[in-house]
C-alpha cells in the first residue's frame, strides 16, 4: 500500500479548503497593513542557507542532487530568500519594504505533534526601520490575525523580550565567549523537565552555582516594573528601552513581558517575541523578531529587520482545541438530474447558462433519478431541478428548495 512521506501531511478538499481560508485571512489582514506578497524559489544555494544558521543546519537540510560545483538546499524558513531578494533591489525599492508570504518550507528532523518535515508557515518580514513602531507592526499582525479567527486572550498569548537586554544581564555573570550557548539554554528552559534539568544544563556550561540562582532569580522579573529595578550595564538598558516602548505600543491583555524566551537563533539583535496558547501545551505558534544585521551579513548595506513566522500545523491544532476551525462547505447551490440521454445535451447547457451566477453539480455517472437524487443529498445541494424532454420543451421547470421541500416553477432566465 502507498504510504505518503512521514513527516508530512496530506490535504484534501476539507483540509485544503481550511488552509486556504486561513491563509485568506492573513492575507486581507496584511493587506489592511500595507504589505505585499511575495514568493521565492523552493531551493537556494546550500552556502546561503546556512551563512544564517551555521553548518549545523546542513543536517537539517533536504539537499537536491549535486550537479558540478553547485548545491542547493529547500529552503527551511524564508527570512533567509526574502534577505536575498531585498538585497537585490536594495538601492532601488521605497524604504521600509513591507513583505508578507504564505509558503510551503522543508526540514529534515524527527516529525513530532506541530513540527513536520514539510510544513506551511504564514510570515511577514519588515527591512529599512529600526524604531520600536516597526516591531509592533509585525506583533500586531500576529495577534490581529489570532483575532479574526475567534481567538482571544484567553486563547493565547505573546512572550515578549529583548535580546540585548537578556545579553546585558548574561555579562555581570558570564564570559562574553559564553553568552551564546547560555542563551540558548535559556531559550529552552519552558521545554525541560524540571528545575534541575536546567541546573544541570547551565552548570555544564560553566556557571557556578551561586550564579545560577542570580539568573533564575532575574528570570523571574515578568514586568517592566521589575525589570527597571535590576542592575543593568550600557548593553540592558539599550534593550531595556527597545523593550519599554514596543510593549507601551501593544495591547497588554495579549502580551507578558519574559526574560526567558531568546529565539535561539544568534542572528536576533533586539526585540524577540513567541506566540504560545495559553495552557502552553502546543508548540509555539509563531516566533519572530529583530535582525538588525542580516542583510549586511548577505553583503549588503546594513539596513535593519524584522519579522516573523506563523506556522500552519500548530495553529490548525489550537484552532481544534478551541473548537474555532473554519467550518468550509462544499454543498453546491443546484443540482441538476437529468432524466433522459436525449435530454442530456440541453441539460448541459442549462447547466452552463446556471453556472454563470451559481455553483452547480450535474450526473457524470449516467444514473438513474432515484441514484442523482441521493447523490443530490448526500453532497447536500441547496436545489434541486430535474430535467426531461417535457421540461426542454416547455422551457420551464421545477425548482425544488431541498431543506423545505418547497418547489416552483421557473425559466433559465429566472433562477
Amino acid at each position: 500500500m502507498f504510504q505518503k512521506p512521514k513527516g508530512t501531511e496530506d490535504f484534501y478538499p476539507e483540509e485544503q479548503a481550511v488552509k486556504n481560508r486561513l491563509f485568506n485571512i492573513f492575507r486581507q489582514i496584511c493587506w489592511r497593513y500595507g504589505f505585499s506578497e511575495v514568493e521565492s524559489p523552493a531551493f537556494e544555494k546550500v552556502s546561503v542557507l546556512a551563512k544564517k544558521s551555521g553548518e549545523e543546519i546542513k543536517d537539517q537540510l533536504f539537499l537536491l542532487k549535486r550537479k558540478e560545483t553547485e548545491e542547493f538546499g529547500l529552503r527551511f524558513d524564508l527570512t533567509v530568500p526574502l534577505t536575498r531578494m531585498f538585497l537585490q533591489k536594495q538601492k532601488e525599492i521605497a524604504k521600509p519594504v513591507k513583505w508578507f508570504y504564505t509558503a510551503r518550507m522543508w526540514r529534515y528532523e524527527r516529525p513530532q505533534a506541530g513540527r513536520m518535515r514539510e510544513f506551511y508557515q504564514m510570515g511577514v518580514e519588515l527591512f529599512g526601520s529600526q524604531y520600536p513602531e516597526a516591531d509592533a507592526e509585525i506583533i500586531n499582525i500576529a495577534i490581529e490575525t489570532l483575532k479574526q479567527l475567534g481567538l482571544t486572550e484567553r486563547d493565547f498569548f505573546v512572550k515578549l523580550n529583548n535580546r540585548k537586554l537578556l545579553e546585558g544581564l548574561m555579562l555581570k555573570l558570564v564570559k562574553e565567549e559564553k553568552i551564546g550557548g547560555i542563551i540558548r539554554i535559556i531559550d529552552k528552559k519552558s521545554k525541560l523537565s524540571d528545575e534541575k534539568e536546567f541546573n544541570q544544563m547551565l552548570s555544564e556550561a560553566g556557571i557556578q552555582l551561586k550564579d545560577i540562582s542570580k539568573i533564575k532569580k532575574m528570570l523571574k522579573a515578568d514586568t517592566i516594573e521589575k525589570i527597571e529595578k535590576i542592575e543593568k550595564n550600557a548593553i540592558a538598558n539599550e534593550g531595556f528601552n527597545e523593550l519599554k516602548q514596543v510593549y507601551s505600543l501593544l495591547d497588554r491583555r495579549f502580551v507578558k513581558i519574559d526574560l526567558s524566551t531568546a529565539r535561539g537563533l544568534a542572528y536576533y539583535t533586539g526585540n524577540v517575541f513567541e506566540i504560545f496558547d495559553r495552557e502552553e501545551s502546543l508548540r509555539s505558534i509563531c516566533g519572530g523578531g529583530r535582525y538588525d544585521n542580516l542583510v549586511e551579513l548577505y553583503g549588503g548595506q546594513p539596513a535593519p529587520a524584522t519579522g516573523f513566522a506563523m506556522g500552519l500545523s500548530t495553529l490548525t491544532m489550537l484552532l481544534k482545541k478551541k473548537r474555532k476551525l473554519p467550518k468550509i462547505s462544499f454543498a453546491p447551490e443546484y443540482y441538476v438530474a437529468v432524466i433522459d440521454d436525449k435530454a442530456r445535451p440541453d441539460a448541459m447547457r442549462i447547466v452552463a447558462e446556471i453556472r454563470k451566477k451559481y455553483s452547480v453539480e450535474t450526473d457524470f455517472m449516467r444514473r438513474n433519478l432515484s441514484k442523482q437524487l441521493s447523490y443530490a443529498n448526500a453532497i447536500g445541494a441547496k436545489k434541486l431541478i430535474v430535467i426531461g424532454e417535457n421540461e426542454i420543451k416547455s422551457g420551464s421547470f421545477k425548482v425544488k428548495d431541498m431543506k423545505t421541500g418547497q418547489e416552483r416553477s421557473a425559466r433559465i432566465s429566472e433562477v
